[in-house]
């Protein structure tokens, strides 16, 4: 079994902060060594911190109720907050959600690259490509792209951005100091790629990380998000409201890899479960309800 932690850099969802023994440091460095902690203890393999580039418009069409509720906002860089995390701990996996519709291939590698060396290979990526139009509006334009257009651009990016991961041989760097010789040139190679969207002439400025590549995490749901993650991901992240669903969903992600020419086996499927603990069923409900009583209605819309 594999056990992901998702969790916000930021307020913890629409309720969570409401709660009476909910700290409130969450923009301090201390909220997140500690959580770092309580996870690696636990044997947790990752920590997912998903993310999105605007405050929440969705009802009424402002971010009043984001702020007033504190649903979906604030939400932190996750990079850092990550990186924070990995300075205290020796096995936690870290993954960061960064969308492919709003970076560029080349900064993206490097970062991801930078953090996999400094955490001695437990950098994740969870790729999107973003969902929502007040994103765009960030980022100079009116409204999101076509979904088709979306993961086409997710596709040049996957591209890119390997290429530039594997520009470095493994055995590159020979740092010889009697020689002077830092690294063999010939192991090194222009990244030259040209698409629809992206134009990226490397090679990468960082050597290649002990993982290669980060770990490559998705959720897409829809067909194209399915075929995307089916060739792309490590681990797919889904949630399904019953065990059927969920198996047929398992199993078209794994025909879909196989179609591919990967080996299904290499595909981890992780599926969301929201748990409740108490020593007892009724303590355990009890817990549930007090949750459930700290909804606001607006929050959730």
């Amino acid at each position: 079994m594999h056990l992901a932690a998702f969790m916000n850099a930021g307020a913890q969802g629409t309720i969570g902060w409401r709660h009476p023994d909910a700290a409130d440091n969450f923009l301090s460095a201390e909220y997140y060594t500690h959580i770092a902690r309580v996870l690696e203890a636990a044997c947790f393999d990752m920590a997912f911190i998903p993310d999105a580039l605007a405050m929440p418009r969705s009802l009424g069409g402002n971010f009043d109720p984001a702020v007033r509720w504190g649903s979906g906002t604030p939400r932190l860089d996750p990079l850092p907050a990550l990186a924070i995390m990995a300075a205290v701990t020796r096995h936690l996996g870290l993954a960061a959600t960064v969308s492919t519709g709003y970076h560029q291939p080349f900064t993206l590698a490097r970062t991801f690259s930078t953090l996999d060396h400094l955490t001695h290979g437990r950098a994740a990526w969870n790729v999107v490509t973003s969902f929502q139009d007040a994103e765009a509006q960030n980022f100079g334009e009116d409204k999101l792209p076509p979904r088709d257009v979306r993961y086409a651009k997710a596709e040049e990016f996957m591209e890119a951005t390997t290429r530039l991961w594997d520009s470095w041989a493994d055995d590159a760097l020979v740092m010889d100091k009697a020689s002077g010789v830092f690294g063999h040139p010939e192991r090194v190679r222009a990244t030259d790629y040209k698409g629809e969207f992206f134009k990226v002439q490397g090679p990468l400025g960082v050597p290649r990380s002990p993982q290669g590549y980060p770990v490559i995490v998705q959720a897409g749901a829809s067909p194209a998000g399915r075929d995307f993650a089916s060739r792309w991901a490590d681990v797919i992240f889904c949630s399904h409201e019953s065990f059927e669903s969920a198996q047929a969903f398992y199993a078209d992600m794994k025909q879909r890899a196989a179609a591919h020419g990967r080996d299904p086996d290499q595909l981890k499927v992780i599926v969301a479960a929201t748990t409740v603990i108490g020593a007892t069923h009724d303590e355990a409900i009890a817990k549930h309800n007090a949750y459930a009583a700290l909804v606001t209605p607006e929050a959730g819309l």
